[in-house]
């Protein structure tokens, strides 16, 4: 699963990495039937009294409907690929872990897939993808449900491509540097529908450390309201890397409650925060 919002022009700082989201359900919900058939069974799986007469014997009528649950997982797998986000081809031997849980971590192979086992089930953390000589690192949020998850899609961004996105920022500003050693937070709107959505970081970013594109595509500086219904996104870079809370996302929209999925991340330098945002249209 992925972000998709369709052409990936070089030149957008935006397109850095993504997860797997469909168009319109926020990344890994829980929300609905996220119990799936376990959940199912708890409710309808319970003993069906037997009738009984007035002799005590019991008229069972029929085959009886006793079932015994199945208790619900305490732990799944998570896996899937690794990619580079522009060029789509699998990345290998990237360190993958789990923030803050050395205990899980793997690398990916050749083909680039990845595979994370016995995650406790229910729960939300982050996935950090590990920087290299040729990639920044990447940190996207994630949450377990009650089943094996085989295709959470992970992406990283090369230093070229990087230093292209850098050239068609400095037509504006020829000032406008991505410093190696800060952070970049990608803010994504799942649907695409949801133009006119503002971001606010808190702390506010300096001026010429954001943008977002137009509705042409175009990068425009100092700017934080999507246009783009291509690519619904926002960038910050420059960012100086912090623990959990140092700085906060908001995203509002005129007609769309919209919600972060991570707004409080912590950030790392070299590394790239994917923020997807769920602005559903109105019911």
């Amino acid at each position: 699963m992925r972000l998709d919002f369709g052409s990936r022009a070089p030149w957008v700082l935006a397109a850095l990495v993504s997860t797997g989201c469909p168009d319109e359900d926020p990344p890994n919900a829980s929300e609905g039937d996220g119990t799936g058939s376990t959940g199912e069974a708890s409710t309808s799986g319970g003993t069906t009294e037997a009738t009984v007469d007035s002799t005590g014997a019991g008229e069972q009528g029929g085959s009886s409907d006793e079932t015994t649950a199945s208790p619900p997982p305490t732990q799944v797998n998570v896996g899937g690929t690794l990619e580079d986000f522009f060029l789509m081809g699998p990345i290998a031997d990237a360190q993958i872990s789990v923030l803050g849980l050395p205990e899980f971590m793997t690398t990916s192979d050749a083909e680039g897939s990845w595979l994370l086992e016995g995650l406790p089930v229910e729960t939300s953390d982050r996935f950090v993808v590990a920087d290299s000589e040729s990639y920044w690192g990447a940190v996207v949020p994630f949450r377990t449900e009650l089943e094996d998850i085989d295709d959470f899609e992970l992406s990283q961004v090369s230093l070229e491509v990087i230093d292209i996105q850098i050239t068609a920022l400095q037509e504006q500003d020829p000032t406008v540097m991505v410093e190696d050693d800060t952070a970049v937070f990608l803010v994504a709107i799942i649907q695409n529908t949801a133009t006119g959505a503002v971001v606010t970081v808190d702390p506010p970013p300096a001026p010429g450390t954001y943008y977002a594109p137009d509705a042409g595509g175009q990068p425009i500086l100092n700017t934080n309201e999507i246009q783009w219904s291509i690519y619904p996104v926002a960038v910050f870079f420059n960012l100086q890397p912090g623990p959990e809370g140092d700085y906060e996302i908001t995203v509002t929209h005129p007609d769309r409650e919209c919600t972060v999925m991570d707004p409080r991340p912590p950030t790392f330098g070299r590394h790239i925060n994917l923020i997807p945002v769920d602005c559903p249209p109105p019911a």
